[in-house]
């Protein structure tokens, strides 16, 4: 069997962290499950290098987060069941939650604004006797 023929398994660290890295570069990457080979690229999960993390809705099948050592921002990792979208977020949110639900989450974050302004003035409210 000559040597491009074969099916070289990926090393999960080692491709993760070139999509981290691509990540850091690009405003988005789409990656399929599948390869142009037909091999199945690595899950976030067994690179030991995301967690998993909660997303907007987009119909997918999970979402996994990486930091960035000494930076604001995380990678963004939304599962689908047949491609991985990756994107960078301006705030990591278990660094700066507030920022990135105004910045990376603008519907969230208007949202969470919204309520928190509402629950303000109830209790104002209650506690001013109105």
């Amino acid at each position: 069997m000559n040597r491009q023929s074969q099916h070289v398994k990926y090393n999960p660290v080692s491709f993760w962290s070139k999509v981290v890295s691509d990540a850091m570069m690009k405003e988005k990457i789409v990656l399929d499950r599948i390869d142009i080979n037909g091999e199945e690229i690595p899950h976030p999960s067994i690179s030991g290098m995301f967690q998993r993390s909660v997303g907007e809705l987009k119909g997918q099948v999970s979402d996994w987060r990486r930091g960035i050592d000494g930076r604001d921002e995380s990678v963004h990792v939304v599962e689908f069941t047949d491609r991985f979208e990756v994107h960078l977020d301006h705030y990591d949110p278990y660094k700066k939650p507030i920022q990135h639900l105004l910045f990376d989450s603008p519907k969230y974050g208007a949202l969470t604004v919204i309520t928190v302004s509402l629950a303000a003035i109830l209790i104002f409210k209650k506690l001013s006797g109105r």
